[in-house]
Order: structure tokens, then sequence, then C-alpha cells
């Protein structure tokens, strides 16, 4: 076949017999070539994954929040561990498939017993498409090659939903070391997200006088960066806790080793409280779900979305949970209102013989 570039003719194999398959290779690179798809010499012929990879992190990443950045670091690097020595042409659909299943067959680090969650792959893989894009977008290669690449189904992976109750709250409280209570319930009064706005706050962010918590420039959203109202609860708590704490560590839940800085994580701290209080596990993240559940019960939705500081009213169905007697009080209302005290109609599911001693006793 033969077609024109940049003004330049330039002929090819099809790589077929058939005459019509040839038509419709032909028409397709035609097709490329109108909208800019197809150039001779791509620049990605030249340049291995891990370049293009680099300058994503230093033209596009270095512009999100310190989150998104450190995310990102870490997924390129299980990235370039794969596909470093690569030629950025060379890598296609078939080979971005081969990563997501290599890596959802990799042992964790901390635990070899597990494998990589599906949710991480799809982190990772949504990180690929980005870089993919940004050497598209600078013309590296003609297509993406992650485009059509599937992702797992995260939500077979995640722990069953579930309301936390009174009862439960205390025994987890009481089996959790004096940083992780405050920090429950700082989580459970709020509804923040656990890091960027529960544990990484410094002690200049919190008004106690006026009861707001200013949650900063590390947000999600703009809506995110709305102040966070603070109960009498959570203000007597933090009280309590700065004068316990007694450092001059500017942050809130300052780092063991670094008091300089806020703490990093405390998934460990965690799951250890879940399992003395005897309670099964959940993500500490569902503790925002647990406050927009409880608020759900006294305020009205506006109330609800603007305490979690959601730019859509319907992101509340996400966090609501334990809804199940709040639905049946209202169904009972509602018989009481429908039927008005003549549910004796409703006889048609008792037995015969049933209802034949329950008319012998009366």
């Amino acid at each position: 076949m033969a077609y024109t570039v940049k003004g330049g003719q330039r002929c090819e194999s099809t790589k077929t017999p058939s005459k019509d398959l040839a038509k419709k290779i032909l028409r397709k690179r035609e097709a490329e070539t109108a909208l800019g798809r197809f150039q001779v010499g791509w620049p990605g012929e030249r340049m291995t994954f891990a370049e293009p990879c680099e300058e994503f992190l230093h033209s596009h990443s270095s512009t999100l929040s310190p989150k998104s950045q450190e995310n990102h670091r870490i997924f390129s690097k299980h990235l370039r561990d794969y596909f470093g020595d690569r030629k950025l042409t060379e890598i296609d659909e078939r080979a971005v498939v081969e990563y997501r299943n290599y890596r959802r067959r990799q042992p964790l680090t901390w635990n070899p017993k597990r494998t990589v969650r599906g949710a991480t792959v799809n982190r990772e893989l949504a990180c690929l498409h980005s870089i993919f894009q940004f050497a598209l977008k600078r013309k590296y290669i003609g297509e993406n090659p992650t485009s059509s690449v599937r992702h797992f189904n995260e939500r077979i992976e995640r722990p069953t939903k579930r309301m936390l109750t009174v009862e439960d709250e205390h025994r987890i409280l009481e089996a959790a070391p004096p940083y992780l209570r405050v920090a429950i319930v700082l989580l459970v009064q709020t509804g923040g997200r656990t890091y960027s706005e529960g544990l990484s706050p410094r002690w200049d962010q919190v008004d106690l006088v006026h009861g707001v918590s200013h949650p900063g420039s590390n947000v999600k959203t703009t809506d995110s960066a709305q102040p966070l109202p603070l109960s009498q609860l959570a203000r007597d708590v933090l009280r309590e806790w700065k004068k316990e704490q007694g450092s001059e560590s500017p942050f809130v839940f300052p780092s063991p080793r670094s008091p300089g800085k806020p703490i990093r994580s405390i998934k460990r701290a965690w799951r250890t409280a879940l399992k003395n209080a005897g309670v099964p596990y959940f993500p500490i993240y569902n503790l925002s779900h647990v406050f927009s559940t409880r608020l759900s019960w006294v305020a009205p939705d506006a109330v609800v979305q603007r305490a979690m500081r959601h730019s859509s009213p319907e992101t509340k169905r996400h966090y609501q949970l334990g809804m199940v007697d709040q639905v049946r009080e209202g169904i009972e209302r509602a018989n009481e209102r429908a039927y008005q005290g003549k549910q004796k109609l409703l006889r048609f599911f008792v037995s015969p013989k049933a209802e034949k001693e329950a008319a012998e006793a009366s």
C-alpha cells in the first residue's frame, strides 16, 4: 500500500494476501495519517519507558497534591521495574495485560501469604494510562495501549460495610493506644479523611475556641477545603490530648520517630486494636461512613452534604450505612397509617390448625 505522510509518499506491505483486507488496512492508515495519529519514526521508537515516566513525574505529577505525588512515585517504581528497558512503542495492549496479571500474583511485602489486591493494581494501571496519555500528548507515540485494558472488580475484594455500634466503638477505644483513641474520636466526630484531614493537621489549624478545624491546602477537592465543625466532645478530647502530649511538635499527631512530621500510618495499630477488641476488621476510612450515617438520623440532607463537604448531594448514599433500623421504623409507621388497626384481616399466612387453636384459646 502507498500513502502520503507530511507531503511525502510512503510504501509498505499490508502483510496479507487478501485484497479486501489490504484495502481496509490502507483506509485505516489513511485515517490515522489524517488525524495525526501516524507518522514515520515516532520518538517512542528510540525512548525507553523510564524516560517519559520521569518526565511525567516532573512535569505533570508535580502539580498535584503531595499525596498524589507520593502515590505516583510508588506506582511508577513498580512500572519502571517491569517496563523500564522496553522501548515505548514496544509496549502494546498485550504487554499491559501481562503486567496486570503479573502484579496481581505478586505477594505482599508485609504478608507473603497474600497477593497484591486488585484495587492496588487498578491504581497502577491508572497511573500507567496517565503516563501514556502524557507521551501521546507529546507525540512520542501514536496511541495509548492501556485504553482497552480491563481493570479488576474491586467490589468483590472490599470488606462488607457495617455500621459501628456504640458498644463496638467503646471496645475499640479501650483496646487502642492513646493517640489512636484521639484519632478515632476525631474521625467519628468530623467525618474527615483519615490522613489528609484526620492525622496530618497542625495545631494552628485547630481552633478550639470557635470549634472548627481548617483542613488546609492538602485536600482532594475545593469543597473539602471548607472548615470542619468540631463537636463539644471532639473539642474536649483535643484539649486533653494537647495537655497530655506536652510536646513542642506543631502537629496534632506527631510521628514518634520524627516529631517535626505527622504520623505516616496507623494501619497496623488499627488492625491490632480491632483484633484485641474482638471487632471484625473494617478500614478505618469507614469511620467517615459512621459519621455520615449518625448525622443523617437527625439532620436533613443539606446539612449532611455540608458536613461531609461533598460537591454532589448524591455522594452521601455511598457513605450512609446501617439504615436498617430507620427503614424498619418507617415501614412500621406506614403500616399503622395504612391498616389503622386492621392487621387482623391479614391472616392468609396463618394455617387453619393454628387459627383454630387460637380461637379455642380465646
